[in-house]
């Protein structure tokens, strides 16, 4: 109490002008309209700045749960564009149509989407790592895709993660095609520029733009035809007599990637079986 009795009295010159001034400011908001609606208009101005700052914090807060919302509605998208474009087969090669949906046991592909904790793009050989693992059904060779594009194959597993080979990585193996010609060879990455693959083994003879799109082929059990890879670069050089080389820049960013989706083959293991009895 006594220390409470000596701050005020050390301080007694400052209470005295806090009072004095706040009695002021309300006398003069009190008997004058024009200081007072001043007052009013700065009051507001104030407490709006405070409230959009409160609200900027709040929606950064809620950005986590946002993107994992997103990400979820994505994932549900691609499930539902392999359905229509499988439910389209059947009925361009005049089977029986049947209702379709993103539940159905007969859909071949479906799209789990995952989160990246780990990534390299300045390596030679580089890896992610996503925070989906055996216990969420993940399991090595699976596709990993982006929003924008591919990113590479599930590679192994833990219970709670998974490592993934990155596109970016000389193992890599997929096939893609140029999808206004349906002309289709290995993509290949030369090690140097994160930005670019290369699609290789094309034909001499084949009619290669710039800005041509690239796909995946489908001719793998990895991922289905269709999925977007990049566009074909200014760079293009022949290798040899028979086949070329073309530069394509990749449509997925992975020196900023944070969101993935896991695709799933359900067929994927028929496939394997009945491949390796010819083998």
């Amino acid at each position: 109490m006594r220390n409470l009795i000596d701050f005020i009295i050390k301080n007694i010159h400052w209470l005295l002008f806090i009072i004095l001034f706040s009695l002021s400011i309300i006398l003069i908001n009190k008997h004058q309209e024009f200081q007072r609606s001043k007052y009013l208009s700065v009051t507001r101005e104030v407490t709006g700045s405070l409230y959009s700052l409160t609200n900027t914090f709040r929606s950064y807060l809620n950005l986590k749960s946002q993107n994992a919302e997103y990400s979820n509605k994505i994932a549900e998208l691609y499930t539902e564009i392999e359905a229509y474009r499988l439910l389209l087969a059947s009925q361009n090669d005049s089977i029986q149509t049947i209702r379709y949906n993103t539940s159905d046991t007969a859909l071949v592909f479906r799209f789990i989407p995952a989160k990246v904790v780990n990534s390299s793009v300045n390596r030679i050989e580089n890896y992610i790592t996503l925070n989906k693992g055996s216990l969420d059904n993940i399991r090595s060779d699976m596709g990993v895709i982006s929003a924008n594009g591919i990113v590479g194959v599930v590679m192994q597993t833990s219970p709670h993660y998974a490592t993934v080979i990155s596109v970016l990585n000389p193992q890599f193996q997929l096939s893609g095609k140029i999808k206004r010609s349906n002309y289709s060879g290995p993509l290949v990455w030369d090690g140097k520029d994160s930005r670019y693959t290369y699609l290789t083994k094309i034909p001499q003879h084949a009619i290669v733009l710039q800005g041509d799109t690239i796909i995946t082929s489908g001719f793998s059990s990895v991922f289905p035809a269709g999925l977007p890879v990049g566009v074909v670069a200014d760079s293009i050089h022949a290798n040899d007599d028979l086949y070329h080389s073309i530069r394509v820049r990749l449509f997925a960013d992975l020196a900023n990637l944070h969101e993935a989706m896991i695709v799933e083959n359900t067929r994927q293991k028929e496939q394997w079986n009945l491949e390796n009895q010819i083998k």
